[in-house]
């Protein structure tokens, strides 16, 4: 092995261990190890080991490759594997830096590689990812690992590391119990984040949400998908605007007037789910309907066909490829039979899938 390989595979391994990354026993290095096992055993045989020369002399060899493509081949692996991975990402981001010299200090210095920021890892690894994405925007996952009440004491310190980066948040995955949300990831949500682009705060706890969160004072001008699970907020709120996906859960609105008044500020929306809510009260002959012309794809339930029913009534779409739901009820006021092959579920207490 080449002597600076084998220093940069201790700095490789330096990494892993500052940053808390834990490389003992790990599935993600087990398939790794077996295949060396079978190409030791392969390389027994002459035959097999001029075959092994053979393919090894045609092909191209990655690290050979300009930077920019070696970038791209590592980033569409780490693509490929990134469900998988989940916990292991930044355990194969190691991995892959000791291969050698070259990859090492590309990965190290390559900031879109180091975006991901799990409030699950260890605070090293955080800062380290914080510090080695330079300012690229952020993609930040909060779920716990264990699912308690009890608010652990990392989690101010996560939130305090991501909050002084603010303005660099592309995403953000929010899935904690309610005591989390009140111990400080609320609050967390009250200043602007003027790079954000999507959102999901699941509340695994709240069920029928009435208290309204003022979501980042208004000021996520960039916001254009948000799923709001257990957690309401206020609806005049100018996040709303931008939206092109918008899905909500486990929310209890006053009436559906307020569903209504909350849709009304965000005409550009292509995707709509409204399930497993509920409203206080129905919308009246006299409340304005909501003209969503760019809706593809619409999902609704709230508990009570009647209540859905409501909603639906004053929801229009004049676009040909708007849901088929939408179109036959627009078809029925206009005098127009309905077609029998419409796919609608229409049975008490839903859901509705309207697409």
């Amino acid at each position: 092995m080449n002597p600076i390989d084998a220093a940069d595979q201790n700095f490789a391994a330096y990494d892993a261990s500052i940053m808390g990354v834990d490389q003992g026993g790990d599935d993600l290095q087990e398939p790794l190890d077996q295949a060396d096992i079978r190409l030791q055993q392969q390389e027994t045989s002459p035959s097999n080991q001029l075959a092994l020369r053979r393919k090894h002399n045609a092909a191209l060899a990655v690290h050979t490759l300009p930077t920019e493509v070696f970038l791209q081949v590592i980033h569409l692996y780490i693509l490929l594997h990134l469900e998988d991975l989940g916990a292991g990402y930044y355990l194969q981001i190691i991995n892959l830096s000791r291969v050698c010299s070259r990859w090492y200090n590309v990965i190290r210095d390559s900031p879109p590689l180091w975006t991901r920021v799990r409030a699950a890892d260890s605070l090293k690894l955080v800062e380290t990812t914080l510090q080695r994405s330079s300012s690229h925007p952020l993609d930040i996952i909060l779920h716990p690992t264990t699912y308690v009440d009890e608010v652990p004491a990392s989690l101010q310190l996560f939130l305090d590391a991501v909050d002084t980066h603010r303005d660099r948040w592309r995403s953000l995955d929010i899935l904690a119990p309610y005591t989390w949300m009140e111990g400080g990831i609320l609050a967390a949500l009250g200043e602007p984040a003027p790079s954000l682009e999507k959102l999901s705060v699941i509340d695994g706890d709240t069920m029928y949400c009435t208290r309204k969160v003022d979501l980042f004072g208004g000021n996520a001008p960039r916001l254009t998908s948000l799923t709001l699970n257990g957690v309401s907020i206020r609806w005049d709120s100018k996040v709303l605007h931008k939206l092109t996906l918008l899905d909500l859960s486990w929310i209890h609105f006053s009436s559906t007037d307020a569903i209504l008044h909350a849709l009304s500020h965000s005409t550009q929306l292509q995707i709509l789910e409204v399930e497993r809510c509920t409203t206080g009260s129905m919308a009246t002959s006299s409340s304005p309907s909501v003209q969503l012309r760019q809706l593809v794809r619409l999902d609704v339930d709230l508990r009570n066909q009647a209540a859905t029913e409501n909603l639906l009534d004053h929801i229009e779409c004049d676009a040909e490829d708007a849901p088929l739901y939408l179109r036959s009820r627009r078809k029925q006021r206009g005098g127009t039979p309905v077609a029998n092959h419409i796919n609608v579920d229409i049975k008490e207490g839903g859901p509705y899938l309207l697409r």
